[in-house]
């Protein structure tokens, strides 16, 4: 059992020895605060929980490359960086105007670089979620969100019924919906472990 008591700097060093004990220890620390932080942008909480999901196995994906000095600035900037990347896929376009935001930036740095592979390798999941739909419901899907083509026109060019669009539509974010909330934590852990 974990001494839940360690630093964040004695809790990293066991998760890089793979200790998930540790990991859990610093989910327990750190996900209400990531969650309030995703919160502040939207207000979805199962949106809200899948972002600070996402955070967690980006940094047990990533721990071996990463370089934590200052955990609470890290995991805030990534966790934005999230929920940004969040609404820009959702297509929410309601941002908030802040005057003093040219005086935010000087608190922090980010490293765009890593934060662009943790896209790439997000995509990637999902793509090979993705992999396991059938061809023509995958195909629906790529129309609908990468093309973004709305259902008229995705039926127009496939000649299929504008219905049967938004069956396959469902189909399609039902299951990733239950393929990526069905992951815990722990249960990713043990896929990477096992």
């Amino acid at each position: 059992m974990i001494n839940k008591a360690l630093n964040d700097h004695e809790l990293w060093s066991a998760i890089l020895n793979d200790d998930s004990q540790a990991f859990a220890a610093l989910y327990d620390r750190y996900w209400l605060r990531l969650y309030k932080t995703a919160s502040h942008y939207i207000k979805d909480s199962d949106a809200c929980e899948e972002i600070v999901h996402d955070v967690f196995i980006i940094i047990w994906n990533k721990r071996r490359s990463l370089k934590m000095e200052n955990f609470s600035s890290y995991l805030n900037a990534i966790t934005r960086y999230e929920v940004f990347r969040y609404i820009k896929v959702a297509k929410m376009s309601k941002l908030e105007y802040n005057e003093n935001h040219m005086n935010e930036g000087k608190n922090h740095a980010v490293n765009l670089g890593h934060m662009r592979l943790n896209e790439l390798d997000l995509e990637n999941t999902l793509d090979g979620y993705l992999q396991q739909l059938p061809k023509r419901c995958r195909q629906i899907f790529y129309m609908s969100k990468i093309q973004q083509l709305n259902n008229d026109e995705i039926a127009r060019e496939l000649g299929i019924s504008k219905h049967t669009v938004e069956n396959q539509l469902t189909y399609a974010l039902k299951y990733l919906k239950v393929s990526i909330k069905g992951l815990s934590i722990l249960g990713i852990l043990l896929l990477l472990l096992g």
